[in-house]
Order: structure tokens, then C-alpha cells, then sequence
């Protein structure tokens, strides 16, 4: 039996974990321009980084549950409106800013007589704006790309504050989860391949979707299952077999069946679990002050990244396919910089503010419902 941890209770791993990943998100989308001085296999290695947002969707479902499973054990049903006003203040305020702000862009290369393309289309901006842009409402990528997991997380969010009091009821068996994560990958594997897709990252308008909440999912589910297999005896023991197990089937998925789809969840699962367990040790893995800055503006540098590179190549480069390495490094770094900024004076103040309107929107009810009662 390991030492409790309280619900919530940060967990410095995955912060960092989140850091790393977010990066991982922006190599993948600038790697075309590292072609003229980065062997094939390396470029090979940085077009898998869309894989870091598979990671995303287990380690937000963990996560939430993490922060707000105890509210939902307690409340049920009624711990839904405080949850929702959470996660509104958490995403929204950055996405519009920046949002908007490729908006006027568009707007300005109209102006100045340039056609900004259908990447930039005003009549599907509304879907964009309420974050639905990923829900069947279009069949394309546009305006902030990366902005697609963050419009299916959103619909997660929604989900899960509807069906959260009933999953404090699953059963916490040491194999029942493990096994039914096994069958969530594997039937996202096989509706990958009934559509005919191959990939995980194919399609992303149409599957995009499923593919969040299926591994957000599994998130909830680790979640339940990891904090209990914490207070068993041989709860390590189950833990770290549990994470071998699982990479053992999705090499078995992947190298026999030829699922990419059902394989990627599970190793993202494992990924996750190691990262819990050594967030729990003495010196706990990526807890340094770079990694744990890293995790704090990593939602930063994955809404802001994809049009500030729009922004380099415009500005700075000359061949988009042909980029000096320093150029790459001055981009990072000022990525890094604005991702920092927007954190600081937008992102954090924008959440306060939310959530102080969120929450006062919540109590009016019960205000005029206390007034009624004392007038009476």
C-alpha cells in the first residue's frame, strides 16, 4: 500500500508529461519546413507528433476525474453546473482571443485585396466561435486547426457532466478495468477499419470526435482504477503489470492485426500510468521548474502555435519548405515567449474573471429563491 494522495492533489509528472506533448503538437506542424537540414527519419519521427494529442484526450479524462470525481460522487447530477462553468473559464478565454485574432487577420488580407482562401471561411466562424467546428458541422480543417481536439474535449466536457454521477457506480475490479479499456481500443480500432480508415489521424472532421471520447474515456476509467489499486497491498504490482499488459496488446493490435487505431489509446494509457507512478515517487519525473512552466503554458503554445507559424513564414521566411535551423529555433522560442505572455496576462486572468461570472450566474437562482422564501 502506497501513501494517499488527496483528490486533486497535483501530480508533477504529467504536468510536465503536458509540456512536452504540446511541443511535440507544434514540431508536427512546422516539421515541413526542417526538410532542407533534418534527415528523412527524423522528419518521419516529428510526423507522429499529431499522436501527442491522443495523449491529450487519456490525460484529460484522468485529470478531470482527478479534480472533480469526488464532486460528482458526492453531488451527482448537481455537481454538473459548477463543472461546466470550470471547464467554460478553462478553454474558452484563450480560444477566442486567439480566435479572434486570426479573424482579423483574414479580415486584413481582404482588405488589402488578397484572398484569404476557404481556410478562412466567415460562414462556417460561428461553429468555430462556440467550439462545435468538430462536431459533424464541417468536413474540413479550418481557421486554428488545433482547435479541433479542444471543440471534441468540449463536447466531453458536456458528457461527462451529465453521466459523471453515474460513474461513480463502476466497479473498481484490479482487471475489469484494464480489460475494458482493451475492448474500448479495440472497438475504435475496428470502427476505424469499417470506415475504411487506417490511421488514427484520418479524417479528423469526421472521427475526430469518437477517437476524443473514446480515450477520454479510458482517462475516467484509469482514473478510478489507478486510485484504487493504490490502496491495495500489491497495488504497485498490479499497476506497473497493468501498463506492461496493455503494451503488450497494443503490440499485438499493431503489429498482428494492423490496428493503429486500437493501439495507439493503450499505449497512451501505459504512458499515462508510468507518469502516475513516478509523479508519486520522492523525486517525481519532469517536476523541474522548465518541465512544470511547460506544462503550465502548454495550452498556451497548442491554441497559439499553428498561427504564429502562419505569421513566421509570412513575415520571415522565404521558402516555406527550406527554413534555417536558427530560424526554427527563433521561431520556437518566440512561440514559447507569446505562449508565456498569453498565459500570464490572458489565459490565467480570463479564467478568474469566468469563473466569478459563472459562479455568480449560478448562485442568482438560489438568491432570488432565498428572497421568495423570506418575503413569504
Amino acid at each position: 500500500m502506497t501513501a494517499a494522495l488527496a483528490p486533486g492533489q497535483m501530480l508533477p509528472t504529467l504536468t510536465g508529461l503536458r509540456g512536452f506533448a504540446a511541443l511535440a503538437v507544434l514540431f508536427y506542424h512546422i516539421r515541413g519546413g526542417m526538410t532542407g537540414f533534418l534527415p528523412d527519419r527524423v522528419i518521419s519521427v516529428l510526423a507522429q507528433g499529431y499522436l501527442a494529442v491522443d495523449l491529450f484526450f487519456v490525460l484529460s479524462g484522468f485529470v478531470l476525474w482527478w479534480t472533480y470525481g469526488k464532486e460528482f460522487r458526492d453531488r451527482g447530477v448537481r455537481a454538473a453546473p459548477h463543472f461546466i462553468v470550470r471547464r467554460f473559464a478553462r478553454i474558452f478565454p484563450l480560444h477566442l482571443a486567439v480566435l479572434s485574432a486570426m479573424m482579423l487577420f483574414a479580415a486584413a488580407l481582404i482588405v488589402s485585396g488578397r484572398d484569404p482562401g476557404e481556410h478562412y471561411s466567415f460562414a462556417e466562424l460561428p461553429a468555430h466561435y462556440l467550439l462545435v467546428q468538430n462536431w459533424g458541422f464541417s468536413d474540413r480543417l479550418a481557421w486554428n486547426d488545433p482547435a479541433w481536439s479542444i471543440s471534441t474535449e468540449w463536447a466531453a466536457y458536456l458528457l461527462l457532466a451529465i453521466a459523471g454521477g453515474w460513474l461513480t457506480r463502476l466497479p473498481r475490479g484490479a482487471w475489469s478495468f484494464p480489460l475494458l479499456i482493451i475492448a474500448m481500443a479495440g472497438g475504435l480500432g475496428w470502427w476505424f477499419a469499417a470506415t475504411g480508415r487506417a490511421s488514427i489521424g484520418d479524417d479528423i472532421p469526421a472521427t475526430g470526435l469518437v477517437r476524443c471520447i473514446v480515450e477520454f474515456g479510458i482517462g475516467i476509467l484509469l482514473c478510478i482504477w489507478w486510485t484504487a489499486q493504490r490502496e491495495r497491498s500489491h497495488g504497485a504490482a498490479i499497476i506497473y503489470a497493468t501498463a506492461l499488459g496493455l503494451i503488450s496488446a497494443a503490440a499485438v493490435l499493431f503489429g498482428v492485426v494492423g490496428s493503429q487505431p486500437a493501439a495507439v489509446p493503450l499505449i497512451m494509457t501505459a504512458v499515462v500510468i508510468l507518469a502516475l507512478q513516478a509523479s508519486t515517487a520522492p523525486r517525481p519525473l519532469l517536476s523541474g521548474r522548465i518541465a512544470i512552466w511547460l506544462g503550465d503554458i502548454s495550452y498556451a503554445v497548442y491554441l497559439s502555435h499553428f498561427f504564429l507559424w502562419i505569421l513566421f513564414k509570412l513575415f520571415f521566411v522565404d521558402d516555406p519548405e527550406r527554413v534555417d535551423p536558427t530560424m526554427i529555433l527563433a521561431f520556437t522560442l518566440m512561440t514559447l515567449a507569446a505562449a508565456h505572455f498569453l498565459h500570464i496576462a490572458l489565459e490565467v486572468p480570463g479564467r478568474r474573471i469566468a469563473q466569478r461570472v459563472g459562479d455568480r450566474l449560478l448562485a442568482a437562482p438560489r438568491t432570488i429563491v432565498a428572497a421568495g422564501h423570506s418575503e413569504s
